[in-house]
């Protein structure tokens, strides 16, 4: 009979075997996944009909290394722009030609009709919005994980990102790199930490360079004096290189986080944060509210009373189709460039991972809407808001 001493020897033994073969199989997953994501690469792309195929030279006048302080009108004296620089991004050589279309759960709910043989041959971009959840070195290292999250991001040409929680000053650019070994080019713009002490979280828009264009001055962090919000959002200046300067689709951006324990409170001010930004100096009036808002389009009517449009109705945008907390919403008459046309990218299904497996991505899911390039969209069709 063993003794007590050799019992425990011999019960670590099996513990530590089921870990190492815990692990195996948990790698070899991962690596499953990583043969999946080369052989999508090694595909020929399907190019998108919605996208144009040429884009015109173009010729930025725009200052993109400068930095200035951008006035902004108050929410009733509670929010005041803050200036922000971001850090400039060192190119990386191009790795890979190819660029796959990543299948997406499309939103059949469109509030517009349009001309589909007009608008076909106009050209289009994609917005998007992914809560990328506690991004960090720990999640930046794995390499299944990082390549996912680079192709998802690569489907679109402007994507705001929330919830990046690293104190490394070179978080986005390492993901950039990753983003950039393709025939695309993306930059970056990079709000301050935000939120407590305690629970510091950075914004940031990611787009590519050959088909939008910001104006980094503009660049600014709505700041709240009397901390009414847990995360202050970020606004950015954005405009399309697929047609003429004259004639491209400008907007702003607000990037949003709302704290799921503020009760309603911070759902509340969103309304004040619109004429906020709206009465910012740039005249701007397709402003674009996009992130996480902890709540679905079916409870946000204060936004509706206003006069905004949800991208997505009543579609689930967590993993386990559960709940809807994200979207993009925007002035039904104003923006008229929406072509109607949204989606979410169900990773967890199109990859077949498991709940685990998809976590270490995100708990939520990328996603997106479509503008037409040129400014008032398009004479083909007519908003039936």
């Amino acid at each position: 009979m063993l003794s007590l001493k050799k019992r425990y020897v011999v019960i670590a033994g099996i513990l530590g075997g089921f870990a190492i073969a815990y692990q195996d199989s948990t790698a070899s997953v991962w690596q499953q996944l990583q043969t999946k994501l080369a052989a999508l690469s090694s595909a020929s792309p399907n190019a998108s009909s919605t996208q144009s195929s040429t884009i015109p030279t173009f010729h930025s006048d725009l200052d993109t290394t400068s930095s200035r302080l951008v006035s902004n009108s108050s929410l009733g004296e509670h929010f005041r722009s803050n200036t922000f620089s971001a850090e400039n991004l060192n190119k990386t050589e191009t790795i890979s030609k190819s660029t796959p279309v990543w299948p997406t759960a499309s939103n059949s709910n469109s509030v517009l009709t349009r001309d589909p043989n007009r608008s076909a041959q106009l050209p289009t971009i994609r917005i998007a919005s992914f809560s990328i959840e506690a991004f960090n070195e720990t999640k930046l290292r794995k390499a299944a994980v990082i390549e996912t999250i680079a192709r998802m991001i690569r489907q679109f040409d402007v994507i705001a990102l929330q919830h990046i929680q690293s104190k490394q000053h070179n978080i986005v650019p390492e993901l950039l790199d990753k983003v950039n070994q393709s025939d695309r080019r993306y930059d970056y713009c990079i709000g301050p930490r935000v939120g407590t002490e305690s629970n510091q979280q950075q914004f940031a828009f990611l787009f590519d360079t050959d088909r939008v264009e910001t104006d980094r001055p503009q660049l600014y962090t709505v700041d709240d004096p009397q901390a009414l919000m847990e995360f202050d959002p970020l606004v950015g200046w954005f405009r399309c290189k697929a047609v003429p300067s004259d004639k491209a689709f400008t907007f702003t951006l607000v990037n949003v986080r709302l704290d799921p324990l503020s009760n309603g409170k911070e759902l509340k001010l969103l309304p004040d944060l619109i004429r906020s930004v709206r009465q910012d100096g740039r005249s701007e009036d397709d402003i674009i509210l996009l992130g996480n808002f902890g709540y679905s389009d079916s409870e946000m009517q204060s936004l509706r009373n206003a006069g905004m449009i949800f991208a997505l109705e009543g579609i689930p945008t967590t993993v386990t189709g559960e709940a809807m907390l994200d979207n993009l919403v925007f002035p039904g008459r104003a923006t008229d460039e929406f072509t109607g046309r949204t989606g979410v990218v169900d990773f967890l299904r199109q990859l077949n991972l498991s709940i685990d497996q998809a976590y270490q991505i995100s708990t939520h899911m990328p996603i997106w809407a479509e503008f037409f390039a040129t400014e008032g969209g398009s004479p083909g069709y007519t908003g039936s808001r």
